[in-house]
């Protein structure tokens, strides 16, 4: 048994669906330490970011999808597991692998509402932010071939250990743009938020998390202090307040039972974001599109939540027993049980 993982990151898609592809793989290892795991991709970076050395599985890259293709399918055994995480607009999974993969592997697809029931043999939904037609519809077409809901959310490993008492959220505000950040949404934060300094405290500091894919700002990240590279649970944690783009990072933040404003980038994720804000009682806030987000709204809506500690302690108190860290081990044994393991 060999499980594949086609899932890539870069500007189009960026971050989260490695990321999350990196702690289920994680914790296939944990439950069969002898199946083999291997990421395809057809991005040379994706080895840099989930690693290789001294890790339990292998990254195969190839120049194109039909090369990769080929190469896979001519090594399929019988108990094989095929997963896809795709993110919009992925339409070679449809195009390409499923149809001629379909009735050889089982096929798994993450985060993929749009899936038709003959399009894989399992569908992995993790969140709470999904409508009700659209999870009536999967419900009636793939029955118990759905896992959907708050208990598949994988989070990276260690981050409910971070989670901390509501006294311990009060190191600043930090803001991210997710890990490749294409639309240069971090650098307009920081613009539209330079007012907030003369409205709130001197000594609060204001941080910026780049992604290790936001090349420019890597670079440019010795000129600014309030700058910091990487997404540790430790400084999501100790935030009084977590103002992020709509993606994997919210729900990381909502394990953690950070205070947290959410900024979509097109009408479809504001309109996910608002089936949180409600599912989650206010535990994430949703600020709309970045689009339509004027400075002065978002301003007001920082110094007046950072001044109302009350409102914040409900909303970290609102995030209490909503996720509980163990959706990868509930997916990777749903996983295994399709390759007979």
């Amino acid at each position: 048994m060999t499980i594949f993982f086609r899932v890539d990151a870069g500007e189009q898609y960026g971050l989260g669906h490695v990321m999350r592809c990196r702690t289920l793989a994680e914790t296939l290892h944990a439950q069969a330490p002898d199946v083999p795991l291997v990421f395809v991709t057809t991005t040379t970076t994706l080895g840099e970011i989930v690693g290789t050395e001294g890790l339990p599985w292998r990254v195969a890259c190839f120049p194109d999808e039909w090369t990769a293709f080929e190469e896979v399918r001519s090594g399929v055994n019988y108990g094989d597991v095929f997963v896809f995480d795709e993110p919009a607009g992925m339409e070679w999974v449809d195009q390409l692998w499923r149809p001629k993969l379909q009735g050889i592997i089982p096929l798994v697809r993450i985060d993929a509402p749009w899936a038709e029931p003959g399009s894989c043999d399992l569908l992995i939904l993790p969140g709470m932010h999904h409508g009700a037609e659209t999870l009536e519809r999967l419900d009636a077409g793939f029955g118990e071939r759905l896992l959907v809901g708050a208990e598949y959310v994988m989070v990276r490993e260690g981050v409910m250990e971070h989670r901390r008492p509501w006294y311990d959220h009060q190191a600043g505000i930090v803001f991210s743009a997710g890990g490749a950040d294409p639309q240069e949404a971090l650098p307009l934060l920081y613009t539209m938020t330079r007012p907030l300094q003369a409205h709130l405290p001197a000594s609060l500091p204001l941080w910026f998390l780049v992604g290790p894919l936001s090349q420019p700002w890597k670079l440019l990240r010795p000129s600014y202090s309030d700058f910091i590279t990487g997404f540790s649970p430790l400084t999501m944690a100790q935030a009084g307040l977590f103002v992020s783009l709509w993606g994997t990072a919210v729900y990381e933040a909502l394990a953690l039972g950070t205070p947290t404003l959410t900024i979509a980038r097109t009408e479809a994720e504001a309109e996910d974001a608002a089936r949180l804000e409600a599912a989650t009682e206010g535990a994430v806030q949703s600020l709309g599109t970045l689009a339509g987000l004027m400075r002065e709204t978002l301003c007001d809506r920082l110094v007046g939540l950072w001044q109302d500690a009350g409102e914040r302690k409900r909303m970290h108190y609102a995030s209490a027993g909503l996720l509980d860290g163990k959706g990868a081990e509930r997916v990777a044994r749903a996983v295994l049980a399709l390759g007979g393991s």
